[in-house]
């Protein structure tokens, strides 16, 4: 059996429906800054109960427009080092310096106590990622700090859609929220992003920045890039969107699958979240005992069984070649992340799994650590 660690589904009802919408939009000529894009925006931001959402080219993108609001040359930004490398990027991209955070070995996100040991007199904000699709569940405490401190708190949402904190919706927590639509996402639009604000200021701005710093009248009157999202992929983005409670209801069955089989293994730790939230599931992440060689189950895993796995995300951000390099950062900087994501493997996880094949993939993953140990 081949199993796959992500796939993007689209019934045939769907594609068919996606197919009528590209006709018209390619009859019509207008194949950006169109309906589509507008219509996304909207039911995106009824979706979250967000007042105002931007479209744009990618989660990355969503970032980079974002954090260019904050005016960040000489500033720092508190980032966690469990994140993939947009986030951090994105500071730099501003003018401002990343500082790297620890996580929580029990979430895998952002450890608060961490975040305020790092504040200095430099500091314009926090970046808090929601990993695997978890809503940091230190969200709350961690807003109460940014208000009390002045700073802004925006919301890495990428892996986080539909994902919710006693029901309010993630990205409407901070002072903005970003995510993504790549391929492997909770829903997709091929590729693309959205922002999350109730500023109605700091959305014009984003509408701006996105078209080169271009306003309504196409003026140019701020420094901007081409951020902006296709009617191509607006039109898959709103088909995606209109399934994405079903596609919730099967991953956290899926992840329900998965705990029956895996949480009595005494090699593997399953994560579970707090009542008060519903995760997304964009990952499964388990944490595999101290000592197995994660990357090695990894390999026997795929070679063996034909099963695809992940991470999420090793090596972490301060570890990067780049940030080594440039910042000075180094082994040793930030224990908990660096001792915890080396044991983390991230099983399949998506639509098409059923509990045949979740139980395939759990009886392998035994198998492999033996191999392994």
């Amino acid at each position: 059996m081949k199993v796959s660690s992500s796939f993007p589904y689209f019934s045939k009802d769907s594609i068919n429906a996606i197919l009528a919408d590209m006709s018209q939009m390619l009859n019509s000529g207008q194949l950006t800054d169109g309906p589509f894009s507008e219509e996304f925006e909207r039911k995106f931001a009824a979706y979250t109960k967000a007042k105002y959402a931007v479209a744009v080219s990618s989660g990355s993108a969503a970032l980079d427009v974002a954090l260019r609001h904050y005016r960040l040359a000489g500033k720092e930004v508190i980032v966690p080092t469990n994140t993939f490398v947009s986030t951090p990027n994105g500071v730099v991209f501003a003018g401002g310096i990343p500082v790297f955070a620890d996580m929580d070995p029990q979430t895998l996100c952002i450890d608060l106590e961490d975040v305020k040991r790092r504040v200095t007199s430099k500091t314009a904000g926090v970046i808090v990622v929601h990993i695997a699709g978890l809503i940091c569940p230190q969200l709350l405490e961690l807003r109460e700090f940014c208000r009390e401190q002045e700073l802004f708190l925006i919301e890495d949402s990428a892996h986080a859609h539909g994902a919710t904190l006693d029901g309010q919706m993630a990205g409407t927590f901070g002072d903005v929220g970003c995510f993504s639509f790549y391929p492997t996402k909770v829903m997709t639009s091929c590729e693309g992003g959205m922002i999350l604000t109730a500023d109605e200021e700091f959305a014009l701005e984003a509408r701006c920045v996105r078209s080169c710093g271009q306003n309504a009248n196409r003026q140019m009157v701020m420094l901007g890039d081409n951020w902006r999202l296709s009617e191509q992929a607006a039109i898959v983005g709103l088909h995606q969107l209109e399934h994405i409670e079903e596609f919730l209801a099967k991953r956290n069955q899926i992840a329900a699958w998965y705990g029956e089989v895996l949480g009595d293994v005494a090699e593997v730790s399953v994560l579970r979240p707090p009542p008060n939230i519903r995760h997304s599931y964009y990952k499964y992440p388990v944490v595999l005992t101290s000592g197995i060689d994660c990357q090695k189950v990894a390999e026997v895993l795929k070679r063996r069984f034909g099963v695809e796995s992940g991470h999420i995300y090793y090596p972490p951000c301060h570890l990067q070649p780049y940030y080594m390099e440039t910042f000075g950062s180094c082994v040793g900087d930030l224990p908990i992340a660096e001792r915890v994501l080396k044991q983390v493997m991230c099983l399949p996880m998506h639509y098409l799994l059923t509990k045949q094949t979740v139980d395939y993939v759990s009886e392998a993953l035994v198998s492999s650590i033996e191999a392994v140990v």
